[in-house]
């Protein structure tokens, strides 16, 4: 090793990398050590130090070190020669650095690759873009599920195609080029719905589920009005037939519909081919059945109702609506269901939105007549309201209420079942709502069912 380095001390080039590599590697087995005792401390960006920064030092530093060689080759020749009484055994030497410099950048690599599939990585790291939709995953029902689980599909071609599409989306967060908002739904995307059945058997029978939700109107008494469905889940039978809402996930039919603004929103061309391979098409006005107008044209899939399903933004109403009927926001102030929809609605700023939702709607019942209990309420609703609208609300990604619907529901549903769509014989896509629930209860402010199955709220 000693004369190693003589060989390199006449040659600064080679000599500057052989430095960097040595204090990369000693950084790296430094952190590593630091990380394992204290990892669950350390931010986010210690992984990019960690596993980025430092690696890529290092592999810089090894590559400077033969350019210095070839760049000082026609000195390289004369430095032998000081050195041929003691031989120096270079390719054993080399092998031996080799085999070290591998194992630190494989070991380096698979970290890194690890930490960058990490809901840290995602989520925190490039903090402005993803934060909103980072903030609405830890607030969904795949809150433990980690984002590279569905975000990317299984095997080698997979994994490449996101690593490639991540770099793709580095430089346009490092040059400022990304599009605010992110576009909704995603384009050139394996198929989710491979990831939606790695947890979600679709041969699996859903029974009916009971749904309750209580919705409040915008009088001073915030009158209560409850619904009660019960919902046809369905799925598949014992006998093979699917039945209720999960029928379209019938794998022996195929739907296939056309989206002429290209989001989703609208859907004005449906091709059913049934399990015999009979066909039938069903459009709406002035759309020709046998050629699907200009826009996306998608085979159905999970996501097609489902498509928020770790990354719902709320709708203002029913975000209050649940907010009031858990108790974060008191009916006891007067209209406040009404005066939290008018400050949501307000612009604000995300560095200041608290503080001023709060003077907002101090000032809107400032000269309120309010009874000591009612005023007291008013703090603790006004914090429930602030958090509504950081949730869901990011100006500097352009993202405001309605930006990204959720079609889980009669949005998603009247797409297609709105009695508009027909086919040639004049017959329509079913708007029959009992096909997907029964009505239970409907606008009642105590159902009778809800007492008789030990539900209603005292």
């Amino acid at each position: 090793m000693r004369r190693f380095i003589q060989i390199l001390h006449t040659n600064w080039l080679s000599w500057s990398g052989a430095i960097l590599t040595t204090l990369s590697f000693m950084a790296f087995v430094t952190t590593q050590i630091y990380l394992s005792m204290y990892g669950a401390k350390h931010g986010p960006y210690a992984g990019i130090f960690a596993y980025v920064l430092i690696p890529a030092l290092f592999l810089a530093g090894i590559m400077v070190i033969p350019l210095g060689l070839l760049i000082y080759r026609n000195q390289f020749q004369a430095r032998m020669e000081l050195l041929k009484d003691k031989p120096l055994r270079l390719v054993r030497l080399i092998a031996i650095l080799t085999a070290v410099n591998l194992a630190v950048l494989g070991t380096a690599g698979h970290e890194a690759v690890q930490y960058m599939d990490t809901e840290q990585f995602c989520g925190v790291v490039c903090h402005t873009v993803m934060s909103p939709t980072y903030e609405t995953h830890k607030d969904s029902p795949h809150a433990h599920v980690a984002c590279v689980e569905c975000h990317i599909g299984s095997g080698a071609v997979a994994f490449a195609k996101a690593k490639i599409s991540g770099m793709r989306q580095l430089a346009a967060i490092l040059f400022d080029t990304y599009e605010r908002p992110i576009p909704a739904p995603m384009r050139g995307h394996f198929e989710l719905s491979e990831s939606c059945h790695d947890c979600h058997w679709p041969e699996r029978q859903l029974h009916d589920k009971l749904v309750v939700r209580t919705h409040y109107a915008d009088d001073d008494a915030v009158t209560p009005a409850t619904n009660v469905l019960m919902m046809k889940i369905g799925g598949a039978t014992l006998g093979g037939a699917r039945s209720g809402i999960h029928w379209h996930a019938n794998p022996d039919i195929k739907i296939t519909f056309a989206s002429p603004d290209g989001k989703r929103n609208k859907v004005s061309w449906v091709q059913y081919i049934d399990a015999k391979g009979k066909e039938r098409i069903f459009t709406t006005e002035d759309v020709d059945a046998k050629a699907p107008p200009q826009g996306e044209l998608r085979k159905m899939d999970c996501v097609d109702c489902h498509n928020q399903p770790s990354h719902n933004f709320q709708d203002p109403g029913a975000a209050v609506d649940a907010a009031i009927a858990a108790g974060s926001i008191s009916r006891s102030l007067p209209a406040i269901r009404k005066n939290a929809l008018a400050t949501l609605r307000k612009t604000w700023s995300r560095d200041t939105a608290t503080d001023a939702i709060k003077k907002d709607l101090e000032q809107t019942y400032a000269g309120a007549s309010l009874a000591e209990e009612a005023r007291a309420q008013l703090a603790p609703a006004s914090e429930a309201i602030a958090k509504i609208w950081m949730r869901n609300i990011y100006p500097e990604m352009k993202i405001t209420w309605g930006t990204y619907p959720n079609f889980l529901g009669h949005n998603g549903c009247m797409r297609c079942h709105d009695g508009e769509h027909m086919d040639q014989s004049g017959e329509a896509i079913t708007a029959d709502c009992a096909k997907c629930h029964t009505v239970v209860a409907e606008k009642v402010a105590a159902p009778p069912i809800l007492k008789d199955l030990g539900l209603q709220k005292k």
